[in-house]
């Protein structure tokens, strides 16, 4: 039970972050050149920019690590190539969705950044399932793993105030 509740806090934690964390209208670019946005990342030269940079980088990977050990773990007999695939059309359906409604910037990017985090969520799983063996010492490491993260998805949902 507590993996679905933490499951249930990322996942509304994702929602804010992706779709509701700017306002409708507010921002409409898209990018379909993969590592454009990367490459222009690492061009820049102000250290500002750098930052922001290395932080878009670095977080729309690590967003979708949870991602890929959830999936993983609620899907643990599917192929890694499925597993995949659907955090990819997670990401993919964000992009599309911040193009839409003009909530965000359509990139790419982004999804090759998310899909690189899912991955090594379930790598991590996978790892986790190969020191574990038993499926239910693997249930009982993610639980206790998720009730750890508790505060940290209750800090990220409820006290931070996202101004992107």
């Amino acid at each position: 039970m507590a993996i679905f509740a933490v499951f249930a806090l990322y996942a509304a934690f994702l929602l804010r972050l992706l779709l509701f964390s700017r306002v409708p209208g507010s921002e409409r670019s898209v990018n379909l050149i993969p590592f454009a946005s990367i490459a222009e990342y690492m061009s820049s030269h102000s250290s500002r920019a750098g930052g922001v940079s290395f932080a878009n980088v670095v977080g729309n990977i690590l967003i979708f690590v949870p991602l890929g050990v959830f999936l993983s773990w609620l899907r643990h007999r599917a192929a890694a190539w499925l597993t995949m695939l659907m955090i990819a059309s997670v990401s993919v359906a964000a992009e599309v969705i911040q193009g839409v409604f003009a909530v965000g910037a359509s990139d790419i990017d982004d999804v090759i950044l998310n899909c690189v985090g899912g991955l090594l969520g379930i790598l991590a799983f996978r790892l986790l399932s190969a020191i574990l063996h038993r499926q239910s010492l693997v249930r009982t490491a993610m639980a206790v793993l998720s009730l750890l993260s508790l505060p940290v998805w209750c800090y990220f949902l409820f006290v931070v105030r996202l101004h992107m």
